[in-house]
């Protein structure tokens, strides 16, 4: 286990060291979030007005979808980087060598957990300009870091299996905006779930995503509960659980198929 653990931890320096290389991508992922969440919660801000929102600030009511998504679309694309290590060849390298196959699934997905904490602060220092107030405590941050690392992993491990099984980046991308927009949208990121249609909001409670963005908004709004808490948390793990499975099936796949 513990040679495992260091290699999973090698192979995600690995990754977070060649995303240090693209500093304009790396500014482009920090600058994003931060237009969002002022253009959505100027845009929209009017809509707290509704009776029923619950909320009188939308930035209050909006801030902690926009961290769920902001780590979902960063996560989404993690196959990306797997398909360049094909492209180059590493990827045949890394499984030629010692290096046990499942460090090189969990590695990158190490990298998109670490990868979301920048952003995360930085959106919620921009909220709290905004008014936005953060009522969970420790309970709430640990609760909100563990809902973000599993849809991380879950998500990640997805892009990884797709990758592998597709092999080309125009697939990839194809399959991570079929699957990663409605997931957003049919969720309670945007709009509270009492103000969507009745088949929406049917979708929106067998959302993970959703799973996630309840369990941060709650987090932030001081309203945790034991059920829905270890509901959604055992949830989003075993998500994340059977995502990584499914990532080292494909690699065994590419594997035995070169």
């Amino acid at each position: 286990m513990s040679e495992l653990i260091g290699q999973s931890a090698y192979v995600a320096r690995r990754h977070i060291l060649h995303s240090f290389r693209q500093p304009w991508l790396i500014a482009i992922n920090l600058v994003q979030p931060f237009l969002w969440l002022l253009l959505f919660s100027a845009t929209f801000n009017r809509i707290a007005t509704i009776p029923g929102f619950g909320e009188s600030n939308y930035a209050q009511f909006f801030l902690p979808g926009l961290i769920v998504m902001t780590v979902l679309l960063t996560a989404g694309w993690s196959g990306m980087s797997l398909l360049a290590d094909m492209e180059r060849g590493t990827l045949d390298r890394m499984l030629a060598s010692p290096a046990r196959p499942a460090s090189l699934i969990i590695g990158p997905l190490l990298q998109q957990i670490v990868s979301g904490v920048v952003p995360t602060a930085i959106l919620v220092a921009i909220g709290y300009g905004l008014g936005v107030t953060f009522r969970g405590g420790l309970v709430g941050v640990l609760v909100v870091v563990l809902a973000l690392a599993a849809i991380a992993a879950a998500i990640a491990a997805l892009s990884n299996a797709v990758a592998l099984l597709v092999r080309r980046e125009e697939s990839l991308i194809a399959v991570v905006n079929f699957v990663i927009m409605p997931m957003t949208f049919l969720s309670t990121a945007f709009m509270p779930r009492g103000l969507v249609p009745g088949w929406v909001a049917t979708a929106v409670a067998a959302n993970p995503v959703n799973w996630a963005v309840e369990l941060s908004r709650a987090a932030f709004n001081g309203t945790l509960s034991a059920r829905p808490v270890l509901m959604y948390l055992g949830l989003l793990f075993g998500l994340a659980f059977g995502t990584v499975l499914l990532a080292r099936a494909a690699l065994a796949h590419f594997r035995q198929t070169g």
